[in-house]
């Protein structure tokens, strides 16, 4: 049981203040009883990622999941070869209910299976182990996946992000790389299981934001059909060739600003499991209206829809403002009813969303992490 409460005062100012407002200091954390869908973005999904789902379920009611990504200072070099610190862990005494990972790297491997040693297998068994000690550790796994521009595996300088998408659908020229990364990544997911031999269920976000124009996945680079039959095929490759069935899938736009807006690439309800959206504090003094609104937004779709939705990545860089997790977060999140949220990864003193052991926000994050309302990974066992 926590025992620490977090106490804080808002200033309201004259006519800002409204029954919906998520700094109502007389908002109340209520979330919509939701039930187990009937069927899922797998049709055969296995039996842990259903009690994964019917235990994300139970936690919701309670409170608010608090993660990280890749919460061992491994950075975009995970996995690597000698442990780094731990900042989450050091500075929480606690790891956190919400494990991020990311497969980029994959796609960079190089895979000699057939000619000698691989490390593409090195590089799968590291991950695994990391995703596996995690899971041990208590916390809930989620997978995204920055899938790298098929345009310059040839390495000629080009970034060009336009018509990639067309390109991995069927009779496309990266077709065929388009199904050996996912054959890449199905050995890897079906290597997850732990201690006791059962697979590890795991939140899986590819293809997210969007709506943006930094992804070759993203609007301008591809039609909205383009996208659609992307999701699909992803999860209809991983499922029924590769028999990969220990995932849920999660939809998760970038910022937006209207429900049309959210919901323009969204491939259907019986190709998502749990909807999700990504807002980050860059200063520039909307953060607080703009994660209001987003989250108001999703919260309207996933009650209609019957759905799970998460703040799927947020934070601060570098946590300028040393108050930012009690003034900023915990007041943007305080009343909604997202089963979790998740800030970005620490690599090194100057990029970092976690404070490490002396940084200045170290107290305000132990006050934000110790409220009753967020959830560790002590606290989702």
């Amino acid at each position: 049981m926590k025992k620490l409460f977090l106490l804080f005062t808002i200033s309201i100012i004259s006519g800002c203040s409204r029954p919906n407002d998520l700094l109502d200091i007389n908002a109340t954390r209520n979330p919509p009883k939701l039930i187990t869908p009937n069927n899922f973005a797998d049709p055969n999904l296995n039996q842990e990622a259903k009690e994964l789902y019917n235990k994300l379920l139970v936690l919701t009611q309670r409170g608010i999941m608090f993660g990280q990504q890749q919460p061992f200072g491994t950075g975009n070099n995970f996995p690597v070869s000698n442990k780094l610190e731990e900042d989450f862990f050091e500075v929480a005494g606690n790891h956190p209910a919400i494990a991020g990972f990311d497969l980029e790297l994959i796609s960079l491997q190089p895979d000699t299976r057939f000619s000698g040693p691989s490390l593409l297998d090195d590089f799968i068994n590291q991950f695994v182990t990391k995703v596996v000690e995690a899971h041990e550790n208590g916390s809930i796994i989620t997978i995204s996946w920055h899938f790298v521009n098929p345009n310059d595996f040839n390495f000629d300088g080009t970034s060009n992000l336009n018509n990639v998408v067309s390109k991995m659908l069927e009779n496309g020229e990266y077709r065929e790389l388009f199904i050996d990364r996912l054959e890449r990544v199905s050995r890897l997911l079906n290597s997850l299981v732990d201690s006791n031999g059962s697979p590890i269920p795991v939140l899986f976000r590819p293809w997210h934001e969007m709506n943006g124009n930094f992804f070759f996945w993203g609007e301008g680079f591809r039609t909205t059909a383009e996208y659609k039959e992307l999701w699909k095929d992803t999860i209809k490759i991983l499922s029924e060739d590769f028999n990969v069935h220990n995932l849920l899938y999660v939809y998760a736009p970038n910022i937006v600003t209207s429900t049309s807006e959210y919901l323009r690439n969204y491939p259907g309800d019986q190709y998502v499991d749990m909807l999700g959206i990504d807002v980050y504090d860059f200063r520039n003094g909307n953060f607080l209206s703009s994660i209001r609104r987003n989250l108001k937004i999703v919260e309207n779709i996933a009650t209609d829809k019957n759905m799970l939705f998460a703040l799927t990545e947020t934070g601060l860089r570098n946590v300028v403002e040393h108050d930012w997790w009690t003034q900023s977060l915990y007041k943007a999140i305080r009343s909604s009813s997202i089963t979790y949220t998740m800030v970005w990864r620490n690599d090194m003193t100057t990029f970092f969303h976690v404070p490490f052991i002396g940084h200045p926000s170290q107290d305000n994050f132990n006050t934000f992490i110790n409220n009753e309302t967020i959830l560790l990974s002590n606290d989702i066992l």
